[in-house]
């Protein structure tokens, strides 16, 4: 242990104390934060699912006191008043056909349909959510069943059959001695609002009725034993043992109208929900972890590895070997800095041999220029002619002319002329097209036009010819077979105008613009370049700003470059 912490700390691996505190600091950083999360999280959700649970308890017992105000309006409407009470006592202790002549004769008399299979289709129209109607009658073997298929009922033997949907029942009373002589049991669908909610957090939702029984039932199957042996004893005794069922459960319990309501949601599943939560934060934050760790791992030995390569090259030194230096290549900041005075040193200390050697290899580079500047350039012209000669008399007349148009070439860029006639110039430039035609044959067409007034107008030499090139580096499209250019020179009453247009791949908005502000601006617009600001900036000196440049381009459509020369006293043009 002692050994491996003095390894730890020892002077010679400095980068790793560094990397050691570093590391520390980076996990405790990350682990307080997500210790923090965690506490967030845990608290968020118990309060979640608690404000759940009493949405929940607190809509079902709404949804309750709606069905029971649902049952007293059934009651209401079949057995309130005497009449009433005396129909419904009649069809349910009289032979039917005894009560159809009775609901005969009432109609006749008070002109009202009583009748009571009709009340009873009535009321499944007037509150849409029953499901069924049992009417048990004192001193009857059957009861009365109604439900939505059977909306006018029939007369079932023995009892009634409690759905485990929620079922509500009340005793019916004669109206004026409320001496109860049978009961009423309505069984309404099974739906409040909370229910996709209690489905969603778990939650086990009972409705027991005064006798502790179990009226209406929902939610998943409790798995703790505890809870379940808790819900099964306040069925047997009455008794909800509430200290017991808090440790193991969140829930609440109330008493709606004779019911008591309890919603339970299993603690395990809020533990679950957490941990679902936790999982994949605590994954990324200990992915984060190992990747800076690693990370840190490499950048600091990649830093102790370059600082033991400038040590290496130091004792090289100091053993006498003069020629060792430090490879910068991979060196930053400080250990560049450090490198570059290091391997300065080292050059200073050899610098009589390096001088010697520098100068050897100069004299021998003079010498090579002087020989290579004495060959006569008529020496290439005759060169190329005897293979363009060559050429026509093996009938290779292509190859003849791409020579022919090379030599051209080469003998105007050597030429030392300052300035060209207009047509010299276009037939230079047609010969550059060509070259680049046999270079991509198939793929370029282009076209050359010039008025006969302006064959001998002079210009800049390599005014038009930038342009040209430009197309081809920058606007060319190789995948296309039909690329085109073409200049036209036209003289006008003020003006020559020379047109350089092509069907090229065009410049963007933003380029263009940039472009067009440069032409436009002072004289530092044109530093840095020898194209199209360059041709610009020679024209104007050449045409005292005679000249404007005007550029439209559109992506995928081409570019067009116009230039307009004024005429002035200055400027002639042969007519």
């Amino acid at each position: 242990m002692k050994a491996k912490l003095h390894r730890l700390f020892s002077k010679n691996i400095l980068m790793n104390q560094l990397m050691t505190i570093y590391s520390l600091l980076l996990v405790g950083s990350i682990g307080i934060i997500l210790i923090g999360y965690t506490i967030l999280t845990v608290n968020f959700t118990r309060d979640d699912s608690k404000k759940v649970l009493d949405t929940v308890s607190r809509e079902l017992t709404a949804s309750i006191q709606v069905k029971d105000a649902t049952l007293s309006g059934i009651l209401w409407d079949i057995a309130l008043t005497p009449n009433q009470f005396d129909n419904l006592n009649k069809f349910m202790t009289l032979p039917i056909s005894e009560y159809v002549e009775y609901s005969l004769d009432n109609w006749r008399e008070t002109n009202n349909n009583d009748f009571f299979p009709n009340v009873l289709n009535n009321l499944f129209y007037s509150f849409p959510s029953i499901q069924t109607i049992d009417i048990v009658w004192d001193g009857r073997e059957d009861y009365l069943h109604a439900d939505t298929r059977k909306t006018n009922g029939v007369f079932l033997q023995g009892k009634p059959v409690i759905s485990k949907d929620f079922t509500l029942s009340r005793p019916i009373p004669i109206p004026n001695t409320r001496e109860m002589v049978g009961h009423i049991y309505v069984t309404f669908d099974d739906m409040f609002l909370s229910k996709d909610l209690a489905n969603d957090y778990a939650i086990k939702t009972f409705v027991f009725d005064t006798g502790h029984q179990v009226v209406y039932e929902h939610g998943t199957s409790l798995n703790d034993k505890k809870i379940n042996q808790i819900v099964e004893n306040f069925q047997k005794t009455g008794d909800l043992d509430r200290t017991t069922l808090q440790k193991e459960a969140v829930f609440n319990d109330e008493v709606v109208k004779g019911l008591t309501v309890l919603t339970i949601l299993d603690k395990s599943n809020v533990t679950k929900d957490i941990l679902r939560s936790l999982v994949p934060v605590w994954g990324v934050g200990l992915f984060v972890i190992v990747f800076l760790l690693v990370s840190l791992k490499r950048v600091f030995s990649n830093y102790a590895k370059k600082v033991n390569s400038i040590v290496s090259v130091t004792k090289e030194v100091s053993q006498g070997n003069l020629s060792a230096q430090i490879d910068t290549t991979d060196m930053k900041m400080e250990l560049c800095d450090l490198s570059d005075a290091v391997n300065d040193m080292i050059v200073s200390l050899n610098q009589y041999i390096q001088d010697v050697y520098v100068l050897e290899v100069k004299q021998r580079d003079a010498h090579l220029r002087a020989l290579q500047s004495q060959i006569n350039p008529h020496f290439m012209y005759n060169t190329l002619e005897y293979i363009r000669m060559y050429a026509i008399s093996k009938d290779q007349m292509e190859l003849a002319d791409v020579v022919f148009a090379f030599s051209s070439l080469l003998r105007n860029n050597i030429d030392q002329a300052k300035t060209i006639d207009l047509e010299s110039e276009l037939r230079f430039c047609e010969k550059y097209v060509y070259l680049y035609q046999m270079r991509f044959p198939d793929s370029i067409a282009y076209h050359f036009m010039i008025d006969e007034s302006l064959e001998n107008f002079t210009i800049p030499k390599f005014m038009i010819q930038p342009l040209i090139e430009n197309y081809f580096i920058h606007g060319m499209d190789h995948s296309r077979i039909d690329n085109a250019i073409s200049v036209k020179a036209t003289t006008h009453e003020s003006y020559v105008e020379i047109l350089v247009e092509d069907n090229g791949k065009g410049i963007t908005p933003e380029r263009l613009k940039e472009v067009t502000e440069k032409l436009e601006g002072s004289d530092t617009l044109l530093s840095g370049s020898i194209g199209l600001e360059n041709v610009y900036q020679r024209m104007q000196n050449y045409f005292s700003n005679g000249v404007e440049l005007v550029i439209d381009s559109q992506i995928g459509v081409g570019t067009k470059i116009q230039i307009i020369i004024y005429q002035s006293k200055d400027v002639s043009v042969d007519v």
